[in-house]
């Protein structure tokens, strides 16, 4: 056997290990279980110890009982109050985190994914409006694009249904021809435009009611 040659082992029925990674085929849910559905959803949901094991003392200390005693007989974990916000502080993932990473035929960009995943509910076909907003300056674009590559005019439309590429005066198609970050010249562009009043650029807004001025 080659050195290099990747080793799938088991250590029961429907069960592999291979690089760290176990994946267990035991639990399964038919389609119209819910029941079993609510169960497994409790269980991948369930938070990182039992309520009923943790307890406050009299002295404000919070003790954590352990759900098996350790070799040398710790049977409980004792924390000052705020070493344990920081412990679960710790525990807690950061915002907009992915907690399921799916590989194979189930990662997001798998080439066979469409024909195992069936989320129940047919996949829009683009609308006129929208594909022409997806279209380039020339008037060509693609015809099928990802969500992800979706421009800010699209995104605009399909959350607020406002076309911001239409010409308020004729009708016609806006296309974007520079972007400005020189401050001068935006106020230049606006007054000329008669859309704000040239000068100085406004100071910082006045302290709230009740603050002490320094």
């Amino acid at each position: 056997m080659s050195p290099t040659r990747r080793v799938v082992t088991s250590r029961g029925p429907r069960q592999a290990h291979l690089e760290g990674f176990d994946l267990r085929a035991n639990v399964w849910v038919s389609a119209h279980d819910r029941a079993g559905v609510e169960r497994l959803c409790r269980y991948v949901l369930r938070p990182p110890f039992a309520q009923e094991r943790l307890r406050r003392r009299g002295n404000g200390r919070a003790a954590l009982e352990l759900k098996r005693a350790w070799h040398d007989g710790t049977r409980e974990l004792v924390f000052e109050p705020l070493e344990f916000l920081e412990r679960l502080a710790a525990m807690t993932p950061r915002p907009e985190t992915n907690l399921l990473s799916c590989h194979g035929v189930l990662a997001p960009r798998a080439r066979w994914r469409g024909r195992v995943v069936v989320y129940g509910r047919p996949v829009p076909e683009p609308t006129a409006s929208v594909a022409s907003l997806a279209a380039g300056p020339d008037g060509m674009g693609v015809k099928t694009a990802s969500p992800r590559a979706w421009s800010w005019a699209v995104l605009m439309h399909r959350a607020f249904g406002i076309d911001v590429l239409a010409c308020a005066h004729c009708g016609g198609r806006l296309r974007l021809i520079a972007t400005l970050h020189d401050p001068a010249v935006i106020r230049k562009i606006l007054a000329h435009l008669a859309l704000c009043h040239s000068g100085q650029s406004p100071g910082p807004a006045p302290p709230e009611s009740g603050a002490a001025a320094s």
